[in-house]
């Protein structure tokens, strides 16, 4: 029984992986075709006009290969979570219901796009177009994160009732739609998988615009311009939302709280742990800033935070969440830390004349043509990615064992049937084959169509 749960939940898990990565691209390319377009029709710009153009092409591959994915992710829960899918069927199914319209709703809005380049005259027209599209898909995003937050903080059921005699009652949908942790959780996942999708199209245009010459060079700087603009909001955005997720656990999920900050007891003067490990009942700790902890937990130095002590043993999460954490947040302050020292290099260099003469010798500094730089970039988009899915797997170990906290295990959950690994072998072979292959592909087209032609011909 617990290797079946165990390869149950590596199966879910690496699914959620790729899933989350291919989503980030389909959630992220219709927010930059929409600038590109409307910057290419209010400036004139053939560059821009091209770029969204060629974008929706890797959107209707992304659009088609994470369709294929969800059905794959939806086919596992109710094979892989039987249990699961039984108790939120009956409290939590509205957000999978409305998510379905969500889908149809960019699946409609897209392919009408898509084939509408050349039907509609008026530019603006075809541009309100993709609007639908980018709604339809950050709120798939919202919706399905939505099912996570009751995962964390259940709500809209009789719960002690459910736990007492294993009967539902006492169902409300709306207070199982929006649990206590939707409000902090939604938009910084949501958020989060939107930036990991445009740095990772940034890293690739800045690189691009290295090796091309011309019209094309042209083309890669332009569209590595927009995407550092757009991900300069979106990052704040996350940096912002990060922080008052933090806040909020403090608050709504404490024990999780414990764990990620690697409190074994209730403490005040509480000091941020950074890195260590735990041996003979204690964080052995790589920093420790003093009170750091308290200060931005409660507002006060003598604040209390909560420890894991205060709750069953059985019941904390894998205790390298703690590093996982710290990891999470160094990784994101480091992209936080490139992206502004980027827009503060083009800012000076674009107000280079009014600069004081020793400010003026870094303006000086050509972001578009450093080798640095765009190997920075090429990086960031790596570690962007690391940074989304260490973020996953962390918020998801910090809720174990519990699949819906305090109320469901996992054990309780998964599916013990034998007969189900050819199944689940079939579905990891799928993920393997479908991921490379979509890249393969993409690749190819694109060198089929060179932009230059694609510039020339508009």
């Amino acid at each position: 029984m617990y290797s079946a749960v165990l390869f149950d939940r590596i199966t879910m898990g690496f699914s959620l992986a790729v899933h989350i990565f291919l989503v980030s691209f389909g959630i992220s390319l219709p927010i930059v075709i929409g600038a590109a377009e409307f910057i290419g029709i209010r400036y004139r710009d053939r560059y821009y006009a091209v770029l969204a153009r060629r974008l929706t092409t890797a959107l209707l591959v992304f659009f088609a290969i994470g369709t294929a994915s969800g059905t794959v992710v939806a086919l596992e829960l109710l094979l892989l979570w039987p249990k699961f899918m039984a108790l939120v069927g009956a409290v939590d199914i509205l957000p999978l219901y409305i998510e379905v319209f969500a889908f149809f709703t960019e699946a409609i809005f897209l392919s009408t796009y898509a084939y509408s380049w050349s039907k509609i005259k008026n530019g603006y027209y075809h541009f309100l177009l993709i609007i639908p599209v980018i709604l339809g898909s950050v709120g798939s995003g919202i919706l399905i994160t939505l099912l996570n937050s009751f995962m964390n903080t259940p709500a809209g059921f009789n719960i002690s009732e459910y736990l007492q005699s294993g009967i539902i009652t006492g169902v409300n949908p709306i207070a199982a739609l929006f649990s206590p942790s939707a409000f902090y959780e939604d938009p910084h996942a949501v958020g989060g998988t939107v930036i990991e999708g445009l740095m990772m199209d940034m890293g690739y245009f800045f690189y691009r615009q290295h090796r091309s010459a011309g019209e094309s060079g042209i083309y890669y700087r332009k569209a590595a311009k927009l995407l550092l603009a757009i991900s300069s909001v979106f990052a704040a955005f996350v940096i912002y939302t990060g922080i008052y997720s933090i806040e909020m656990l403090y608050y709504v999920q404490p024990e999780k709280f414990a764990a990620f900050e690697g409190n074994i007891v209730p403490t005040a003067h509480a000091p941020e742990r950074l890195f260590g490990f735990f041996v003979n009942g204690k964080w052995i700790d790589y920093i420790a800033i003093p009170n750091l902890q308290s200060i931005l937990a409660t507002g006060s130095s003598s604040g209390i935070v909560p420890g894991l002590s205060q709750f069953p043993a059985y019941t904390w999460p894998p205790l390298i969440v703690h590093d996982m954490f710290d990891a999470m947040v160094l990784l994101g302050f480091l992209v936080g830390i490139y992206i502004l020292v980027t827009d503060v290099l083009l800012i000076l260099g674009r107000y280079r004349h009014i600069m004081p003469s020793v400010i003026r010798r870094i303006s000086s500094i050509d972001v578009w043509n450093s080798r640095l730089l765009m190997w920075l970039a090429v990086l960031f988009s790596v570690l962007t990615f690391i940074l989304m899915e260490l973020g996953w797997i962390m918020e998801e170990l910090g809720r174990q064992p519990w699949i819906i906290y305090g109320v469901m295990l996992v054990s309780q959950a998964g599916n013990t049937s034998q007969s189900i690994f050819p199944i689940m072998i079939a579905i990891i072979a799928f993920y393997i084959v479908i991921v490379p292959f979509t890249f393969i592909y993409l690749r190819n087209h694109f060198r089929s169509r060179p932009v230059e032609d694609e510039i020339k011909n508009d």
